[in-house]
């Protein structure tokens, strides 16, 4: 069932996905993190410069901090990787095609240990050293009048050099290099699109015409010095994007589910009838009451040697065609066209042929090899090698069970060769037992497969295997719902400040918070206009590039997915809100 096997390696890019866009969105994280601490520790830099600590006394004492803390999260976080495959292992029991073996992967986890470890660092080079080299002055000022000054070369050379360590990692560790090296790259492009959405947002902020008081707050919030829409829109444009590019993968692989086994199949298939069988196989098979529809081909095999004069060795094939010269192909040969046959390109040749010899081939396989009509594909078949030339095309839906072959020979060519049949019947269920007797009662040679097992069976795996891929991207939305929700949660120190200042002003809670339902709803609005448009080109490349399955858009999954994500986002950043607007402004005039 080669159209199985390419299903279970497809979702295995799919698994893989899920793991990169996890690790992508748990970097970003761990930078708001990384910010958010050092937001609340700014005044106290600035107090330890005062009293005359240097930038690189500074810098290290924070850095065994952020360290420290990593280390800490790692711990927990391998001891939880450790055991929640046991777990999963124990509640999944059964419904698996194969039987986990639980047990600690030192590897595994030294290698989660090793991308924890250098995400941390990469991601807190930048803030740290930004905040350690601004002056003490300038720190203070720095909510209001945020300084533009870069962390030292040095250090923002450590930081692109952690960056690039990031994604050799990821590549080199990765089960498939090619698969990492674009994820590398889509995920490059994808925070260079935000960070241009965020600029436009700003602009954009700008130039609205004003309104009422409420609303141009809500305006100046977006754009004004200091302001943490960037960081938001790439924080939450990236994980929401993940979050729809996920589901429209999950989309896609779940219609290939639905559509991969055939509506309608044979009750069996039968293999060997030797030719001085075919009458009598004829007549015993289609003797059972109930049974119709019997298909009977000619049947041999041989094997690809040279693609239009050139060896497969040295021909340049798609990744998605290699399996044609693995080893022995089926082949057949046929006077006219099997009912059904999508002729793409060419003319099936005439009845009364006798010319030298030639084929029809698949498509998809034609494009793999890079042949149009007119070239010509060399087979061996029992020792003999034919150079046969291509006069037609056809388009094949391997999804069918009806028979067809890759590549079908014009009559002249094979009819010589020691060669079997192989046929098809369909059946009730009730005669299933009365036809494989009728057959093994009189041919001993005839093997008889029953196709309602096997389709069983397939959709068995299939069905464990969809099951395994909507768990795993689990793991991707849950690590996306928690960066949206911190990446909000990250901005309260300065909403607190913010709803303080109002309220000394003399603004009322209603007031402040329908400035912030307008700056959240405009920000929200933006963002997930943005994340849609890059998570269903990520979607996209990933189904049609990587994948090679035939893309279908799915608008439902799209906005549902951003509704929710942007839901989310509306109630944590209202809960942080609600949090500020219950402060009272005298204590933290004092503290501040």
């Amino acid at each position: 069932a080669p159209g199985v096997q390419r299903f279970i390696e497809r979702m295995t890019l799919f698994l893989s996905f899920v793991g990169l866009t996890a690790l992508l969105v748990g970097g970003i994280g761990v930078s708001n993190a990384v910010n958010s601490f050092l937001e609340g520790r700014r005044a106290t830099i600035a107090t330890m410069k005062c009293l005359g600590a240097t930038a690189n006394l500074v810098f290290a004492v924070y850095l065994a901090q952020i360290m420290a803390m990593a280390l800490a999260g790692i711990a927990l976080g391998l001891t939880a990787g450790a055991l929640a495959p046991m777990a999963a292992g124990w509640l999944l029991a059964g419904r698996l095609p194969i039987a986990p073996e639980a047990g600690v992967y030192p590897g595994a986890l030294a290698l989660a240990a090793v991308f924890g470890l250098l995400t941390a660092l990469t991601f807190a080079l930048w803030p740290l050293g930004r905040a350690c080299e601004i002056p003490a002055a300038a720190l203070f000022r720095d909510r209001i009048d945020p300084a533009a000054r870069p962390p030292r070369p040095a250090l923002r050379a450590a930081a692109a050099a952690g960056a690039l360590a990031l994604a050799a990692l990821t590549i080199a560790t990765a089960a498939d290099s090619y698969f990492a090296a674009w994820f590398v790259g889509g995920a490059a492009l994808s925070l260079l699109g935000l960070k241009g959405g965020a600029g436009l947002l700003m602009a954009a902020a700008k130039r609205l015409p004003a309104g009422g008081a409420e609303w141009r707050q809500a305006l100046a919030n977006i754009h004004r010095p200091g302001t943490t829409t960037p960081k938001v829109v790439v924080s939450l444009g990236l994980g929401l994007a993940v979050l729809i590019a996920v589901a429209l993968v999950e989309g896609n692989l779940r219609r290939q589910i639905e559509e991969r086994l055939p509506k309608e199949a044979p009750a069996f298939f039968f293999i060997d009838i030797q030719p001085g069988q075919v009458a009598a196989f004829d007549s015993v098979v289609t003797s059972v009451p109930g049974t119709g529809g019997l298909k009977r081909v000619p049947s041999l095999r041989g094997r690809i040697v040279r693609i239009n004069g050139v060896a497969v060795e040295k021909a340049e094939i798609a990744p998605g065609s290699e399996w044609a010269v693995r080893g022995d192909r089926a082949l057949t040969y046929a006077v006219e066209p099997y009912p059904g046959t999508d002729i793409v390109a060419g003319k099936w040749w005439p009845a009364d042929y006798a010319g030298p010899p030639a084929i029809s081939l698949d498509a998809g396989l034609a494009r793999g090899f890079g042949l149009d009509l007119g070239d010509t594909l060399s087979l061996n078949v029992l020792g003999r090698e034919i150079e046969a030339r291509i006069l037609s095309l056809r388009e094949i839906d391997w999804r069918s069970l009806r028979f067809d072959f890759a590549i079908i020979f014009a009559p002249g060519a094979l009819e010589g060769a020691p060669h079997t049949h192989i046929a098809s019947i369909k059946a009730p269920a009730s005669a299933e037992d009365l036809v494989e007797k009728a057959i093994s009662d009189n041919f001993a040679n005839i093997s008889a497969i029953r196709v309602r097992q096997a389709l069983e069976a397939a959709a068995h795996i299939l069905d464990a295997v969809a099951q395994a891929g909507r768990g795993t991207s689990m793991i991707a939305i849950l690590a996306g719902v928690l960066v949206l929700s911190g990446a909000v949660a990250a901005g309260q120190r300065k909403r607190i400040y913010d709803a303080v200042v109002f309220k000394v002003l003399g603004a009322t809670r209603a007031a402040i918070t329908r400035i912030y339902l307008m700056e959240f709803s405009l920000i929200g609005l933006a963002t997930g206009a943005i994340a849609a448009l890059i998570g269903s080109a990520i979607g996209w490349a990933v189904v049609v590039h990587l994948m090679h399955f035939k893309w279908v858009f799915l608008p439902g999954v799209v906005a549902a997915t951003t509704v929710f994500s942007l839901i989310l986002i509306l109630i944590a950043g209202f809960a942080g809100a609600w949090l500020a607007l219950g402060r009272k402004a005298a204590p933290y005039l004092r503290n501040e």
